[in-house]
């Protein structure tokens, strides 16, 4: 009967229809990825070539015991098949200092690597250097080795290993720290109240992240022109010479006084140098710096809070928020000094100098008497329309401030401006430096600066920043630097 037929078909239906999906789907599917596997075709040839990003990788000076960035590089095949690298390892094995992770593995050694046709792998290196027991920076040399059939290849792994003076958290009495070798500073270091810690020229020390310099007693930094003492991060690697924030800065804490630094880079911090503390008996602490460079500072090169400053030949330049904040009073002279206002990081809205003879912190004022704050020969110049901000406590005050034959950049139109006599032709005039954006602040040939500063003045201070004579042509120039003949970029100190 056609319905008894009917159903009977469609039962079979069904079962061959269960048949199929259990035994020849399955099957089908096999084959179809025995087919894929078979098309993977290799390169054929006995000693195939590879390709690779880089054919050195290089690391700057390595601190022994610390570790450094990772690094990377690209293995190719640039080939339209198939490639298959054997072997891929580490020369020096597990006595080699480097480390490697291949492809996502953190291994010094693997074998059967297979490349798709332009694919491609990273490869990424690190190193950890025992101490060397030498002064000098030592070569370390390594090598990743690729065999593939009879190819052998290599990219080179080349790291200088420096030995290091440690110092992690420590409070120190009365020293010296040498040139010998970088002192490098984990987490802190406190010079202890009384005693005196003197940096010798050449001296190089080195903050690691967060690390802190605090001084209770007397820090002497005794640099020379030709070899000024280096206070920067523990990171050396080229990509990070100019990157500010990388340490905390200088902690000068009341009671310690007689402090001097000549001679010194201090750079990349987040506040080069801090001076005083706020609820304290103690009297502010105080600072003599020449012929020095602060530069490149997140918040501030110099801060102050009531302490006594006077700097000389000194370049501040290039914070996120202020150059010198001078709070809560103090005393403060500045002769030949260029403080210039550049921030290419974020849009700065903080004038380069704050003078102030209060500070406000948690809704509270502390106030101080703000005793004196001279400018003389100097340079204060930004992108700001106003790059000086003086805050006396009371609008009708005066505050003891003077800016002596110093090109300087304000706002004209604060009437508070009207307290103070002012040289029209340097106010608010272009010091034409060499390369303002560069940061290269020496005087170019044309500049207002040259040959206008008073001449009493640069008689106490006769050679400027890099040590030229300030009296070899028609006159000092107002500022850090002095002009030289024929000067053009990139020459700075």
């Amino acid at each position: 009967m056609p319905g008894g037929t009917g159903g009977s078909t469609g039962i079979k239906i069904s079962a061959l229809y269960l048949w199929v999906s259990r035994f020849v789907l399955p099957l089908t599917f096999y084959c179809l990825a025995a087919v894929s596997c078979s098309e993977r075709i290799f390169v054929e040839e006995n000693s195939p070539s590879l390709t690779f990003s880089d054919d050195t990788i290089h690391f700057d000076t390595v601190f022994t015991s610390i570790g450094t960035i990772t690094k990377e590089f690209r293995v190719y095949n640039q080939y339209n098949r198939w490639l298959k690298i054997d072997r891929i390892f580490l020369g020096g094995g597990t006595s080699s200092p480097f480390r490697l992770n291949i492809d996502g593995e953190p291994t010094i050694d693997v074998s059967g690597v297979e490349l798709a046709p332009g694919d491609s792998i990273f490869i990424f290196v690190d190193v950890i250097i025992d101490p060397l027991g030498e002064d000098n920076p030592v070569a370390i040399l390594d090598s990743v080795v690729f065999i593939a059939g009879n190819s052998l290849q290599s990219v080179n792994l080349l790291a200088w290993g420096q030995d290091i003076h440690l110092v992690s958290g420590e409070i120190t009495g009365t020293t010296t720290w040498g040139n010998d070798k970088p002192w490098v500073i984990y987490n802190s270091v406190t010079v202890d109240t009384g005693e005196i810690l003197t940096v010798e020229a050449g001296a190089r020390v080195l903050f690691h992240r967060g690390s802190t310099m605090y001084v209770a007693g007397t820090l002497l930094v005794r640099g020379e022109y030709e070899n000024s003492v280096l206070f920067s991060s523990d990171r050396t690697e080229e990509e990070y010479n100019e990157i500010p924030g990388q340490w905390e800065g200088i902690n000068f804490i009341n009671s310690s006084y007689g402090n001097t630094i000549d001679n010194a880079v201090i750079k990349n911090a987040v506040s080069g140098i801090h001076l005083g503390n706020i609820d304290s008996f103690d009297e502010p602490p105080d600072l003599v710096i020449s012929n020095s460079v602060i530069r490149n500072m997140t918040v501030s090169g110099i801060s102050s809070l009531g302490a006594n400053i006077s700097a000389n030949n000194c370049e501040i330049s290039h914070c996120g928020f202020f150059n010198l904040f001078l709070a809560m009073g103090g005393s403060y002279s500045f002769a030949h000094c260029t403080v210039a206002g550049t921030w290419e990081y974020s849009a700065r809205t903080t004038p380069s100098v704050l003078i102030s003879d209060y500070y406000d912190y948690n809704t509270i004022r502390y106030k101080g008497e703000l005793l004196s704050a001279h400018f003389i020969n100097s340079v204060i110049y930004g992108t700001g329309e106003g790059e000086i901000a003086i805050l006396p406590q009371l609008d009708s005050e005066v505050l003891n401030c003077s800016f002596g034959y110093s090109l300087i950049t304000i706002d004209e139109g604060n009437s508070y401006w009207d307290n103070y006599d002012l040289s029209t032709d340097l106010v608010n005039g272009d010091p034409q430096f060499i390369g303002f954006s560069d940061l290269d602040f020496r005087p170019d040939t044309l500049s207002v600066l040259t040959g206008t500063a008073d001449r009493s003045v640069s008689l106490i201070y006769p050679s400027d920043l890099r040590g030229f004579n300030r009296f070899m042509d028609e006159g000092p120039d107002i500022g850090a630097y002095e002009r030289q003949p024929g000067e053009k970029r990139a020459s700075s100190k």
